[in-house]
């Protein structure tokens, strides 16, 4: 029995070849030879789509403006549900709390600032990887003993972006921070310290 012979149209070569794929990716997508791919590349005059030198190095996302606020507290599902049509996340990481204020960024179960003493902070940030979007969660422990939240909040917005870049591989690209929880767990994330 014989492989059937795939065909190779204009459309989906010039499609490969603008999401910079590599000849050699391409050629074996379709079973064929780097040299039959320069002929077909020749044949429909793709020329100018062929991507030339080494693989580039991480690039910026395009910027994507926010949309304007509206509400300032407004439920969480409903506030990742518009970055997600933004953005369209491969992956997301979701807040534990109920409400989020959309100009601070601080999450709550109630439509004010948690009340309480916290140790750790949950810092959610858009990252760009791999020219896809993801919405991941990094846990940081303010101290061992509990703190007042004002205390807390006024460290981590001046400290966040310092921790998400020691935080991700130079690959990474974090695009903005969406949101900040407070909690006291059990259980002892990560320790960072910072001057």
């Amino acid at each position: 029995m014989s492989r059937k012979k795939k065909v190779i149209t204009k459309r989906q070569l010039a499609t490969l070849l603008r999401q910079r794929k590599t000849r050699r990716a391409i050629a074996k997508h379709y079973h064929i030879s780097e040299s039959k791919l320069d002929r077909y590349i020749r044949k429909y005059k793709l020329n100018r789509l062929v991507r030339k030198g080494r693989r580039p190095t991480p690039r910026k996302p395009e910027k994507i403006r926010p949309k304007r606020i509206v509400k300032t507290w407004i439920p969480v599902k409903n506030y990742i549900r518009s970055l997600d049509a933004e953005y369209h996340f491969v992956n997301i990481n979701y807040p534990s709390a109920r409400y989020v204020n959309q100009k601070t960024l601080i999450c709550s179960n109630q439509k004010r600032n948690p009340i309480g003493q916290f140790t750790t902070v949950g810092i959610y940030s858009i990252v760009y990887v791999s020219n896809a979007f993801f919405l991941f969660t990094t846990s940081i422990r303010y101290s061992q003993q509990p703190k007042p939240f004002r205390e807390v909040c006024d460290w981590v917005s001046v400290a966040a972006p310092a921790i998400l870049e020691e935080s991700y591989h130079s690959s990474y690209y974090v695009v903005r921070i969406v949101a900040y929880t407070f909690s006291r767990p059990k259980r002892k994330p990560r320790a960072v310290h910072y001057a």
